[in-house]
């Protein structure tokens, strides 16, 4: 298990969280998204023999929503 910590831009409501969130959950590997919205933070954690941070950072999800890695 990984964790991929991110700091994500252009979040404004519960709406966007929601958004990568489900877009992100339909990634097999993906265990868990946790966003704070506040912070525009994000932490994925995942199976790293499945995925890998360049595979998430892909998504779509940030297409929407900027992401910036931020050293683990």
């Amino acid at each position: 298990m990984e964790e991929l910590k991110l700091k994500i831009s252009g979040m404004s409501c519960q709406m966007c969280v929601k958004t990568i969130k489900n877009l992100l959950s339909e990634l097999e590997g993906v265990i868990n998204v946790d966003i704070d919205l506040e912070a525009g933070l994000g932490i994925i954690t995942y199976d790293e023999k499945i995925l890998n941070e360049e595979e998430i950072l892909k998504n779509e999800a940030f297409e929407l929503y900027p992401a910036e890695k931020l050293a683990n």
